[in-house]
């Protein structure tokens, strides 16, 4: 049982260095694509700085959406195979990860504890809003059949921003003082504001950056990056609000500066929904007088039809994953070589000899040997061998990148013990954590 554990430990230090090195492949990609997008945000800004059109808030949000394929880059071959700067790089990490276990343990705990804590907030939310009654709206209240037919409206006694969560049963929870306060229009433009990111998909965005900002936690950009995409998931709220609502730009502008006042009414409750979609969440002055200046200038409808704008993102963004996985290693690429080893495993004999593996060939049940052609090999070596002397011989196996491998077997062989032209040897039984581990590493 000792045995397996720590067979089970070294497996998955293995496996953690590997993960680890793809990881950073695609963290410095991440910081190439992260430029490449706010560079084309920037262009999209236009030069009337503060108002954008239906269709540019569309196109800011589509950027976002270049990221999602990077995570899968890790294998790519241009990253080993062009350029010479990149091949420095490659042997960089190479040998500083999977070299050095250190690094990719650091990046394991780094992720768990990203991830652990990303959890436990979401969690303690989700248990708190189920605990929160169900808005029943009076007759005063007209609310889109739409948004109670999919979404579950709770509300809150804490004087907090409204805010929506939960992708498979999405709630959209509004504070009680609010309900009081304000009025039907301002009501429907509230959960409007929220079923737009809900309908919009917005809450599946909130959770893939959160997925970046694990995987990437060592890289400040993307946590950067994290609120300027939820800048522009609000602006792009705002403006669909006023388009699909029954709320003016002036009502729903006013709407929102109001909406402001609740965030100071409890900043500690604020604080822990500040991962989530919300009408007036704390920002900086600099992005609601953005906000502001957005709905001011608010443009009826779009140039291009949304439809078509997600059709066109949906199949740019399937384009981008049939790329990166025709321009990538195949999760495994098996050998079909044979390498001969001393008696040590210290010297290597054969290794990639077209005559060597051509004397060897792999049946159903064993290793078929010409030991003849083996013989007269060995002769060649300039080295004397006698019946005592036994080899290691190698086969089967598989590369996943170029350095990187594994599997496979080894058999016991001794050419000058016997004097058959062909000898037979039989594979050696496999444990099953053996042949799980091998599982993993060609998959994963």
């Amino acid at each position: 049982m000792a045995a397996i554990w720590v067979n089970l430990v070294r497996n998955l230090d293995y496996v953690i260095r590997y993960i680890t090195l793809k990881t950073g492949r695609t963290l410095l990609i991440s910081i190439l694509v992260i430029f490449l997008i706010l560079l084309f945000r920037r262009i999209l800004d236009g030069k009337k700085k503060g108002k954008a059109s239906g269709t540019r808030l569309y196109l800011r949000v589509y950027l976002w959406t270049l990221l999602i394929p990077v995570p899968f880059m890790g294998t790519l071959k241009i990253s080993q195979q062009s350029f010479r700067w990149r091949r420095h790089i490659y042997v960089f990490l190479y040998e500083n990860i999977m070299g050095n276990p250190l690094w990719g343990w650091l990046c394991f705990i780094g992720m768990t504890g990203m991830a652990l804590w990303f959890l436990i907030r979401k969690i303690r939310l989700a248990r708190k809003v189920r605990k929160l009654p169900v808005f029943v709206p009076e007759k005063k209240f007209f609310i889109c059949p739409d948004i109670l037919k999919h979404v579950t409206i709770r509300v809150n006694p804490s004087l907090i921003t409204p805010f929506s969560m939960g992708i498979f049963r999405p709630v959209i929870v509004l504070p009680e003082a609010m309900i009081r306060r304000f009025g039907e229009t301002e009501i429907q433009g509230i959960l409007q504001h929220e079923y737009n990111h809900i309908r919009h998909g917005h809450l599946i965005f909130y959770f893939v950056f959160d997925c970046f900002r694990i995987i990437w936690f060592m890289n400040p950009l993307i946590h950067l990056c994290s609120r300027w995409m939820k800048d522009d998931l609000e602006l792009l709220c705002d403006h669909d609000t006023i388009h699909y609502g029954k709320i003016s730009p002036d009502t729903y502008g006013m709407l929102l500066i109001r909406s402001l006042d609740c965030i100071d009414g409890n900043r500690k409750e604020t604080d822990r929904i500040k991962a989530m979609p919300a009408l007036a969440a704390r920002r900086s002055f600099r992005v609601m007088k953005k906000r502001i200046q957005v709905i001011a200038g608010y443009e009826e409808g779009t140039k291009i039809p949304s439809v078509v704008m997600n059709v066109a993102a949906g199949a740019i963004l399937l384009m981008g994953f049939v790329l990166v996985n025709w321009f990538s290693y195949p999760s495994y690429t098996p050998f079909h070589n044979f390498s001969l080893y001393s008696h040590d495993t210290k010297q290597v004999i054969f290794m990639d000899d077209p005559e060597f593996n051509s004397a060897v060939q792999m049946t159903g049940d064993g290793i078929q040997v010409q030991n003849d052609k083996v013989k007269k090999l060995l002769e060649k070596t300039d080295k004397i061998y006698n019946k005592e002397d036994y080899f290691w011989i190698y086969y089967g196996g598989y590369m996943k990148q170029p350095g990187i491998g594994g599997g496979g077997g080894v058999v016991q062989y001794q050419p000058y013990e016997t004097e058959q032209s062909v000898v037979h040897i039989s594979y050696n039984k496999m444990h099953w954590t053996d042949v799980l581990r091998d599982w993993v590493f060609r998959y994963m």
